[in-house]
């Protein structure tokens, strides 16, 4: 994360204090100006001025940008999430901002639409999921459920060009749910323009409410997640994945009851070669 832009009018001091802060954002924010000057054999006098030279106040202005700043690192977004709340209730306020934002996903979801997705899960060939970065769980679950429907999962590469390797495969009756949180990935990208080309259907689950407009998606689910630089919970996408799960038995009661049954007849006749836990 670049936070100094501009530094042809940086001492040497000061050109040393500024590659530290940003190699070391996070633990910067903890200590104080003598710990920095320190560390880096420096003079306190050095580290004073190097706030006003990089256009901040003190160092307290600039540790509230940073805190405060959108491109910031997952460990910077804890920290802001916390700095908010009395530690001697957390597990209180926690629950509360959950409740908050499963009241918020709950009043964008339209009626139908879980069992629209549900159609769209079932009657696919073949169901490819793309969920990148901490979504990755989500997915798992997700495809740990669907496969016990007999439903065939395909767990899209995260990043890369490694993607189009499974991306050549898809075809017309083929579907994709993308798991697209924060921002639209490249790869995203790549993957509505291929569902664009096949005439493939896509689903969409996003904590942007810009991105539920004009991605050509069949149906898209916003999910609240907290504050764009906050710590993001993923109690809603969590519940929604649940739902769908749900959504896909209720369709298919009889048959998914079936195949469970046939599970447990599995899980008995091989218990003593295949214990569970």
């Amino acid at each position: 994360m670049s936070l100094f832009a501009n530094r042809a009018h940086l001492s040497p001091g000061h050109l040393k204090i500024a590659d530290f802060v940003e190699r070391n954002p996070e633990e910067m924010l903890f200590m104080t100006e003598q710990e920095i000057a320190d560390r880096l054999g420096v003079s306190i006098a050095t580290v004073s001025r190097f706030w006003r030279a990089v256009g901040y106040d003190n160092a307290k202005a600039f540790k509230i940008r940073l805190r405060t700043s959108n491109d910031t690192t997952p460990a910077l977004k804890l920290n802001r999430t916390i700095s908010r709340m009395d530690t001697d209730s957390l597990p209180v306020q926690l629950l509360e901002a959950s409740v908050t934002h499963l009241q918020e996903t709950l009043s964008h979801m339209k009626t139908g639409d879980l069992e629209r997705a549900a159609a769209i899960l079932v009657g696919a060939r073949r169901v490819y999921i793309y969920a990148p970065g901490p979504s990755a769980g989500l997915a798992e679950l997700l495809a740990f459920r669907l496969a016990r429907f007999g439903i065939t999962v395909i767990r899209l590469t995260a990043s890369g060009h490694e993607l189009l390797e499974s991306l050549m495969h898809m075809q017309q009756d083929d579907m994709v749910l993308l798991l697209c949180f924060t921002r639209l990935l490249p790869e995203a990208e790549v993957i509505l323009d291929v569902v664009k080309d096949m005439g493939s259907q896509a689903i969409l689950v996003t904590d942007r409410e810009d991105l539920l407009y004009g991605l050509g998606t069949s149906l898209s689910f916003y999910v609240s997640r907290g504050e764009l630089g906050e710590f993001h919970s993923m109690v809603t996408p969590l519940l929604l994945m649940e739902q769908l799960v749900l959504a896909v038995g209720l369709r298919h009661k009889d048959e998914a009851l079936l195949k469970l049954e046939r599970l447990g007849e599995l899980r008995n006749r091989y218990a003593a070669k295949l214990p569970r836990g």
